[in-house]
């Protein structure tokens, strides 16, 4: 088996099912590092290594556990606008999502998609209203 089928069943790309891009290549390159670190280093630049790849796990659990929470702030802003019709909603909604595209520079396709369809609905109910 040639290495470069190891790496591709390694680090295959799978369709991201979260919000946010997945870190897989990134900590499987850092594991990389710091095997080759181990013999030069005495074992310290693996521990660098390993202890960066720790951080990056941890920010990118971070980053989900806030795109989820962001993600269903907004969808409960689209049911109660669609109960109350209470507009302040969709403008939630609105800036919230401008937020999420601007500040996380790690969102998936996926969630691209879904802060586009709520900002199309958003806008559409609020230039129904302006008329």
């Amino acid at each position: 088996m040639k290495l470069s089928e190891l790496l591709k069943v390694a680090v295959s790309p799978i369709p991201s099912e979260t919000y946010i891009k997945n870190s897989a290549r990134l900590v499987y390159g850092l594991f990389i590092i710091g095997g080759l670190l181990y013999y030069p280093t005495n074992g310290y630049g693996t521990v660098i290594a390993l202890a960066l790849a720790l951080i990056v796990l941890v920010g990118q659990k971070m980053l989900l556990t806030q795109a989820n929470k962001d993600f269903a702030d907004m969808y409960q802003a689209q049911s109660l606008f669609e109960k109350t019709q209470n507009y302040d909603y969709l403008r939630f909604i609105m800036a919230r999502s401008e937020q999420m595209l601007k500040d996380n520079k790690v969102l998936s396709d996926k969630a691209k998609n879904e802060i586009h369809k709520l900002q199309a609905f958003s806008q559409g109910e609020l230039e129904k209203m302006s008329e």
